[in-house]
């Protein structure tokens, strides 16, 4: 009886082993300044976050070294630039730009990334921030 439970449960959960492989979305969470929340990625093209510590959100598109180099199938570094709204006395809004590293091992993406925020609300600040944080295949 186990012996037939086990079999059932991996011919069901295959199907969606392998669906995983070719999701182009992948969700997750990070821990960052200026806030922490969730994360969500379409392919490699575009980054979603939302911060609840510090209510945010940012929308980035991505650019992966391995695009801009030749001979390179695949680089774990990538650029992004987007736009982030945080709801902060001091900061609201303003355009950001940085560099990060990704470490995919199997359904698990591990990633860190730091970059400028230019805030633009009372008076013009640069901000250094950084996230550290783990998606997984959808």
């Amino acid at each position: 009886m186990i012996k037939k439970a086990v079999l059932i449960s991996t011919l069901l959960a295959f199907p969606m082993q392998a669906a995983a492989l070719t999701s182009p979305l992948t969700a997750g969470v990070f821990l960052g300044s200026p806030t922490s929340g969730l994360t969500v990625q379409y392919r490699d093209d575009y980054k979603f976050a939302v911060g609840f510590n510090e209510p945010s959100f940012s929308v980035d598109a991505i650019w992966n070294t391995s695009d801009m180099a030749t001979g390179s199938m695949y680089s774990p570094l990538y650029g992004f630039t987007g736009i982030q709204w945080v709801d902060d006395s001091e900061h609201e809004w303003g355009p950001r730009g940085g560099v990060g590293i990704v470490l995919p091992y199997h359904y698990v993406h591990i990633y860190a990334e730091a970059g400028v925020t230019w805030y633009m609300q009372k008076e013009s600040s640069m901000e250094v921030e950084g996230a550290v944080g783990v998606r997984f295949n959808l």
